[in-house]
C-alpha cells in the first residue's frame, strides 16, 4: 500500500563486505516543531536497534537532513555482511500488511526452533528492534503498527 506524501521518513544506507549499498526506508509521523525531539529520539533508537541485528556498515542516514557517518565507499568488516540476504520484516496496521527489508542480517539471531525467522521473544536485540520499530514506524493514517515476523530471505540484486 502507498503512504501519503505528508509523512516523515527515515532513510538508512548500509554497505556490505564489498561496499555494495543497500537502503532501508521507513515512514513515520511528519516531523514538526512540536514532536521533533521525540521523533529524533525514536529514529535514533531504531537506528541503534537495526545496528544490533545487522552486520552491514551504516554509511549514512536521512531524517530531515542527510548525515554521513563514514565515507560512502567504506566496506563492512564482516565477510558475512552480504546485501543479497535480508531480514524481511512483516508488519501490520488496521489497513493492511506491509514489508520492510534490513540488509546484511546477523543470522546468529535466527530462532533455533523456527530456523528461517529471527527469534522474537529473545529479550535481547530482536525484541529491542521490534520495540523500536513499533515506536517509530507508522502505517497509513498515522496508525500504530505491529511486527508480525522477521524472516531471513535471500535476494537476487
Amino acid at each position: 500500500m502507498a503512504y501519503p506524501d505528508n509523512r516523515g521518513m527515515q532513510i538508512i544506507r548500509y554497505n556490505d563486505y564489498d561496499a555494495e549499498r543497500s537502503t532501508v526506508s521507513l515512514r513515520s509521523t511528519l516531523l514538526t516543531a512540536a514532536n521533533f525531539d521525540a521523533q529524533i529520539a525514536a529514529a535514533l533508537a531504531l537506528r541503534d536497534a537495526i545496528a544490533a541485528i545487522t552486520l552491514g556498515l551504516r554509511v549514512s542516514f536521512d531524517v530531515g537532513n542527510r548525515y554521513e557517518t563514514v565515507a560512502p565507499g567504506t566496506q563492512a568488516s564482516d565477510v558475512d555482511a552480504q546485501r543479497e540476504t535480508k531480514w524481511l520484516v512483516r508488519y501490520q496496521d488496521p489497513n493492511g500488511i506491509y514489508r520492510a527489508e534490513i540488509p546484511c542480517p546477523d543470522r546468529s539471531f535466527l530462532d533455533p526452533n523456527n530456523r528461517g525467522y529471527a527469534q522474537i521473544g529473545d529479550s535481547g536485540p530482536v525484541d529491542a528492534f521490534v520495540s523500536a520499530f513499533e515506536a517509530y514506524v507508522k502505517g497509513e493514517g498515522d496508525t500504530t503498527v505491529t511486527v508480525l515476523d522477521i524472516k531471513h530471505v535471500g535476494r537476487n540484486i
